[in-house]
């Protein structure tokens, strides 16, 4: 295993409504969301993107997410995307959103906060 790899899990606080970007759209229940994304040398220029209220410009599927949703934590981890991805429960993805990268993913953003996420991602 490459030691420089490394996972994060971003917590979002979302309120009701439409997360559009490009021709794909999500429908967002007022609650807690977990973003799940890697980093590999340094993760703080990834999680300040995540962490900051907006960004000049929306690459991704997540910066969609400002509109609705208020980060309110972040946790790296020794574990590669992949792996967090693999130990969250399917069911609670939401189809597609943000794993263009990984067409065999359910789905990078999860409706569960982070105490449950790390019942999944501890066992």
């Amino acid at each position: 295993m490459n030691t420089l790899r490394k996972g994060y899990v971003v917590e979002y606080e979302c309120e009701s409504g439409i997360v559009r970007a490009g021709k794909r759209e999500w429908k967002i229940e007022e609650g807690s969301y977990l973003y799940v994304g890697s980093c590999e040398k340094s993760c703080t220029g990834r999680l300040s993107r995540h962490l900051a209220p907006q960004v000049k410009r929306k690459r991704w599927h997540v910066d969609h997410l400002k509109e609705l949703c208020t980060p309110v934590s972040a946790l790296v981890l020794p574990l590669t995307e992949q792996e967090l991805v693999g130990k969250l429960p399917t069911e609670r993805a939401l189809s597609k959103f943000g794993s263009s990268d990984y067409p065999d993913h359910a789905g990078h953003l999860f409706q569960m906060g982070l105490v449950e996420a790390l019942s999944h991602l501890l066992a």
